[in-house]
């Protein structure tokens, strides 16, 4: 899947500089409420982002498509999390290789497990999504992390979000903002 990942970042035209949507760090252990209310944030190493002509660019996908869209929106500096169903009606794996939206500085693809009474959240390179399948991004699960906003953020606001694919394509969906204490869509 690493492999994937990086043609997709090639594919994308990626540069060294602007936001990232990728992060390469440890698991993170200890999560009181969500996803993130423990989610220490020193030591991520970014990769880079397509520009925004190279976002622009890029193809939206006829086979993966994004629906259900929302962001739990926590207080800074804490990351806030989205989730959202993701739809492959082609006929072969779809990968999620990473999200960006203008409104956020980082947008990483995260993974929720839960062993021995433990839940840890670790990075995740890309997110496989079988032939004719439905891959649910949820609290406890899959999730994309949003750091650093790019301005003011508040419930009942919108979030243009851009979902890569490691084809090259993209998918979008417009994210509703909901508050901290919000469990499900």
């Amino acid at each position: 899947m690493k492999h994937a990942f990086a043609v997709g970042l090639a594919l994308f035209g990626a540069v060294a500089a602007g936001p990232s949507f990728a992060h390469a760090h440890g698991d993170h252990q200890g999560h009181a409420q969500g996803d993130h209310a423990a989610h220490a944030h020193a030591g991520h190493g970014a990769q880079a982002m397509p520009s925004p002509d190279a976002m622009a660019a890029m193809p939206v996908s006829a086979s993966v498509a994004v629906s259900d869209c929302w962001i739990r929106l926590l207080p800074s500096p804490a990351p806030s999390a989205g989730y959202f169903i993701a739809a492959n009606k082609g006929a072969e794996t779809a990968t999620l290789a990473g999200a960006a939206s203008a409104s956020y500085g980082h947008v990483m693809l995260h993974q929720t497990t839960h062993t021995d009474g433990m839940s840890r959240m670790s990075h995740v390179q890309g997110v496989e999504i079988p032939a004719g399948q439905k891959l649910e991004f949820k609290p406890g699960g899959y999730h994309i992390m949003l750091e650093k906003p790019s301005g003011e953020i508040k419930v009942g606001d919108t979030v243009p979000m851009q979902f890569l694919l490691a084809s090259g394509e993209k998918a979008q969906a417009d994210c509703e903002v909901k508050p901290a204490n919000t469990l499900a869509k």
